[in-house]
């Protein structure tokens, strides 16, 4: 049963994979034929250096992993508006995405349905957010070449978790697993270019406020690094790394004064991209160390696993 619901979702994968692959990838306009400013309604990505291959587990994406839990994504990333001139660009977008988990890793003893919604105790995670970025693109070509580019960009967002079960017995399972709630993320990213390669590095920093109770985290600077092939038209391999290093405050809880534990988290992920007009389709090996997301963010481990994602504007 379980192979045949892996072979489903694999075919199905298959066909989303041709589907995108089927439109031809629409070429970006040149500096050179930029005349005066152009205003545009949703030209893309929030950004013009999308993190839509990024290793993170933010980044939004209609996705399928088991690592080995299960886990599911329906996400988007795009820009309600864009701006581009001679020399820049200048995009105001959405952020959201919608993630359930499993509770504990699958076995071998689970049912195949396990493969298909993560029912072993389903944990919710939902983020939300305004991006505005800011591309030097002049710049950035003549610094590193064609497909060079130099971006800032400004974020704020929410964050909330859940857990969905029976009510008997689980009540304050998850009482003490500390909260996200609202950041704000500053990020500057490069896209550098040498043949038919894209190299592309984002470093980013989450500085977080709650609104209605102390927050468990102060800051957290994150590093994005990826490596992108342009080997055909059709089929793209990349490998990303994703760091990221939150810093726990001190709180008030039940009546005492508790530290919330440090929380890290080192991912890669490395597959092949189909891309598409509309978006691409990623097939990812994933390695991860660290803590888990959500309410599994006292978790500790090593984790490997595979997916598949989709991602739209990328």
């Amino acid at each position: 049963m379980r192979r045949r619901m892996l072979r489903s979702v694999c075919a199905g994968c298959v066909a989303i994979s041709a589907l995108l692959a089927a439109t031809a990838r629409a070429a970006p306009t040149p500096l050179a034929e930029r005349e005066g400013a152009k205003w545009t309604v949703l030209p893309g990505a929030s950004r013009v250096i999308s993190h839509g291959r990024s290793a993170s587990r933010d980044t939004p994406a209609l996705a399928y992993q088991i690592t080995p839990y299960t886990a599911e994504m329906a996400g988007g990333d795009f820009a309600f508006v864009g701006l581009e001139t001679p020399h820049l660009s200048l995009r105001l977008g959405f952020y959201g995405l919608i993630e359930l988990e499993s509770e504990r890793p699958l076995t071998s003893g689970d049912a195949g349905d396990q493969l298909v919604l993560p029912l072993v105790g389903l944990l919710w995670r939902g983020s939300n957010g305004l991006t505005a970025a800011l591309s030097l693109d002049s710049l950035g070509e003549r610094s590193f070449g064609e497909r060079g580019r130099l971006e800032f960009a400004l974020s704020l967002r929410h964050e909330s978790e859940h857990f969905t079960a029976s009510r008997e017995g689980n009540e304050g399972r998850y009482v003490d697993v500390p909260n996200i709630d609202n950041f704000v993320m500053p990020d500057v990213a490069v896209r550098i270019p040498f043949g038919n390669f894209n190299f592309e590095a984002r470093g980013q920093l989450k500085y977080f406020f709650a609104q209605h109770y102390e927050r468990s985290y102060s800051v957290g600077p994150g590093v994005d690094l990826i490596l992108h092939w342009l080997l055909t038209d059709a089929v793209q391999p990349f490998s990303a790394v994703f760091g990221e290093y939150l810093y726990g405050t001190e709180l008030s809880f039940e009546g005492e004064r508790v530290r919330t534990p440090d929380n890290y988290l080192l991912r890669n992920l490395t597959g092949l991209i189909f891309p598409g007009k509309w978006g691409e389709v990623q097939v990812f090996n994933s390695i991860a160390y660290g803590h888990g997301k959500g309410l599994l963010a006292y978790r500790r481990e090593a984790l490997w696993g595979f997916g598949v994602r989709v991602v739209p504007f990328e």
